[in-house]
């Protein structure tokens, strides 16, 4: 074994030196990328290369030069910006109150690359009121809707810890298997969980008076895949692995099963209210962009769209204050994911911070968000 030992190194030295990454060109073309991220009040956008050498995906390559293109409103408007050797780049003199899209290209000696797919860049991020704690990255973090309750679940979802903030009362919640948290109740009195029963998903009722656990009922034969279960823990709407192609929406006090119009979401949630649903699809219309609509179950039928986005944006997490005039979520508008705030009477759009799922309305006017990093920080904000 000991005269095998150094041949076998020799050889993963001579394959590791055969798979150099091959340099930009047209037998490689150059793909080029853009993110913008909002620091402190600057606009700082990162331009990234890669190619694609084989099946195994992108690799990243260096390059030389960087071109800025930008224009304000529609990316048909894109126009040369500069030219730069970095691959950070501070954008300066931008309103406030405009939107702008950003695309690059970059060079390796003579070659240059396509334009890349223009993001968004919005110059008026908003600033937090004030820090309410600091987390981790090992968790997932909660603040329920009135502000009196944090829930903070491990990543294996084995420890889950609820903290009553006035008192700063702890229980430690535990269940025979793993379960996930989903929605608070009302005001944060009871939490939803999802479960798992005989390789199918099931939902736990927590009640934090009592420190007890009941199960939600669902309909008799239901195999749940996509599911939202509103506020008031009286509904769930779900797609069924089993009954694909529509939602449907079962209410535990009439009993009722209801086969909706709607097809096939990406997402789902419900409104405060526990009467609409807002639902995230892919837009028919128009190539590649998702929006988010508002569907009101009883009478079966799409009453606003709230929201959509550009020519293949990513958006999750859609969550509508109590008023129903503004409304959160997590998007790729700007290359990587940030927590949106969208007013929808004045049609504003405000980045808020760099995250994704972790962030939820405490009132009609204030939310709170996770800034995600190498130190997560929780803020409150307010519109």
């Amino acid at each position: 074994m000991k005269k095998i030992f150094p041949l076998v190194a020799v050889l993963w030295i001579v394959i590791g030196c055969n798979r150099k990454t091959p340099e930009p060109s047209p037998e490689h073309p150059l793909l080029m990328s853009v993110r913008a991220s909002y620091e402190n009040e600057k606009v700082i956008i990162e331009s990234i290369g890669s190619v694609f050498a084989s099946t195994a995906g992108p690799i990243p390559v260096d390059f030389d030069k960087t071109e800025v293109w930008l224009a304000e409103g529609s990316s048909s408007n894109l126009k040369l910006l500069q030219t730069t050797d970095q691959k950070r780049i501070e954008l300066t003199n931008l309103q406030s109150d405009k939107i702008y899209s950003v695309a690059v290209k970059g060079s390796k000696g003579t070659y240059w690359s396509e334009l890349s797919s223009p993001v968004m860049v919005v110059p008026n991020k908003l600033k937090p009121i004030k820090e309410l704690l600091k987390t981790t990255n090992t968790v997932s973090f909660y603040l329920s809707p009135t502000g009196n309750y944090t829930l903070v679940q491990s990543q294996d979802a084995k420890d889950i810890t609820l903290t009553q903030l006035a008192t700063n009362k702890v229980q430690k919640l535990t269940y025979p298997s793993s379960i996930f948290f989903r929605n608070w109740v009302g005001n944060g009195e009871q939490i939803i969980f999802e479960a798992s029963s005989s390789q199918r998903r099931s939902y736990v009722i927590y009640d934090i008076a009592k420190a007890a656990f009941s199960e939600f009922a669902l309909p008799a034969g239901a195999n749940v895949w996509l599911a939202a279960l509103s506020p008031d823990g009286k509904k769930i709407a779900y797609t069924d692995y089993k009954r694909t192609g529509n939602v449907w929406v079962y209410d535990t006090d009439t009993k009722i099963d209801k086969r909706t119009a709607l097809a096939q979401p990406y997402d789902l949630a419900w409104t405060s209210d526990s009467r609409s649903l807002l639902v995230h699809r892919y837009r028919s219309s128009s190539q590649g962009a998702q929006e988010i609509v508002q569907f009101d179950p009883q009478n079966d039928v799409v009453t606003k769209t709230l929201f959509v986005t550009p020519a293949n944006g990513s958006i999750q997490w859609p969550r509508l204050s109590v008023s129903g005039d503004k409304l959160l979520f997590s998007a790729t508008l700007s290359g990587q994911p940030h927590i949106w705030l969208y007013d929808l009477q004045t049609e504003k759009l405000r980045p808020v911070t760099k995250g994704t799922y972790q962030f939820g309305w405490l009132s009609e006017s204030e939310f709170y968000a996770i800034e995600e990093g190498t130190a997560p920080q929780v803020f409150l904000y307010q519109e």
